[in-house]
């Protein structure tokens, strides 16, 4: 009696168990939260964003394509949303910054893009024979000082360029904890950003129709305490580390975030028309495309979107791991997959070029990048602990 008994303990015990290891699991899938305390919403919205960046960039596209161009002004809202992103994390958090400390991290970070601006001329020079000026003041301000080389594709560094000098100020906006003076910080950014580029837009147009020299509104953003790059990034931070902290009530939010995203994509079209006279793709690309409303509507629609959400499936789990946890090795890597395509695959292809075959080559670009960096930093962890053993 006393062996059934225990039995029937022991299989009570195990059972509860179990049941109790999949509440939590389905908590956790409730939450949005992976079991590195990571919120897999934001993860998600690195790896969508990510792959937004890798389609702009491709671009193998119908020219007479709408939806082409649609979706080519879509991506412009693809660095807003990572600045949000970066915001709704280090505008967030508690406690004070640590001078030493996050000098450190800056500066990994810029040894980071030195050396993966000598891996791609390197690359170019030895694969592709691209001839590098080898001068000394021409080593040191491509290498150093974000100055680009003919033949070499490292235009999207200024992403990094953007990023670190954001991040040296990141101490100073970390301590705005008042909400008045976040609402006076971000109307300011907002005035110098988004509305002179959209009021410089107006005057463009009236100028246009009425054959007229119309006042270049963009000569208000010499007023600026920023340049408007880091005006419209700073600005971004601080709607992501509002949205983030409201991030309970998104989800009744998903009809206004639907609307908004409709909205600046609307916008956006209406704007490059204005600037170029198209409504397909043609191979031309909006004018600061960054800095507008409707970006900012498309950015924030997305970001609440995706923050609103109350569960999130397996394979988006996976995708958030695989992807948005690694969107910096994808981001470095890309151009070069991009490079090797576009020299062995993509001038046979070209006929056939449409905005789902762009889709596709995208998503094999960030899934082969994906795979280098995940296997890189595996390595890495390898060899780690082998050395501290």
């Amino acid at each position: 009696m006393k062996h059934k008994s225990l039995l029937a303990f022991y299989k009570f015990s195990v059972t509860e168990n179990m049941k109790s290891k999949k509440h939590k699991k389905i908590q956790v899938k409730q939450l949005g939260f992976s079991k590195s305390n990571r919120d897999v919403h934001l993860d998600l919205l690195k790896a969508l964003a990510i792959t937004m960046v890798v389609f702009f960039h491709n671009a193998q596209l119908n020219p007479n394509g709408i939806i082409d161009n649609a979706l080519m002004m879509f991506c412009n809202s693809a660095v807003p949303i990572f600045f949000m992103v970066t915001g709704a994390l280090q505008l967030t958090r508690e406690g004070t910054v640590d001078p030493k400390r996050h000098i450190k991290k800056v500066m990994v970070l810029y040894l980071y893009v030195i050396c993966w601006k000598m891996i791609y001329a390197v690359f170019m020079h030895f694969f592709y024979h691209v001839h590098i000026d080898g001068s000394l003041s021409n080593l040191i301000n491509y290498v150093f000082l974000f100055q680009e080389v003919p033949g070499v594709s490292t235009g999207h560094f200024w992403y990094f360029q953007a990023l670190i000098a954001i991040y040296l100020i990141l101490p100073l906006l970390r301590i705005c904890k008042d909400e008045k003076i976040i609402g006076y910080l971000m109307l300011v950014l907002f005035g110098f950003s988004s509305v002179v580029f959209d009021l410089a837009l107006f005057f463009q147009f009236i100028g246009k129709i009425t054959g007229k020299n119309i006042p270049n509104a963009l000569l208000l953003t010499q007023m600026s305490p920023f340049h408007p790059t880091y005006a419209i990034y700073i600005l971004c931070m601080f709607l992501g580390k509002c949205i983030y902290e409201q991030k309970g009530k998104c989800f009744c939010y998903k009809k206004v975030a639907l609307f908004s995203i409709g909205l600046g994509l609307v916008g956006l079209m209406v704007i490059k028309y204005i600037q170029s006279g198209v409504w397909t793709w043609q191979g031309v690309h909006i004018v600061s495309g960054y800095y507008y409303c409707s970006t900012l509507l498309i950015a924030s629609g997305v970001f609440i979107f995706f923050v609103g959400r109350k569960s999130i499936s397996k394979v988006e789990y996976w995708i958030g791991k695989n992807i948005g946890q690694y969107t910096l090795g994808i981001f470095f890597l890309h151009i070069l997959v991009y490079t090797i395509l576009e020299h062995i695959l993509y001038k046979t292809i070209a006929p056939f070029n449409h905005w789902y075959i762009n889709l596709i080559e995208s998503a094999g670009i960030v899934g082969v990048s994906s795979m280098c960096t995940v296997i890189f930093e595996k390595m890495k962890i390898k060899r780690y602990r082998r050395s501290s053993r």
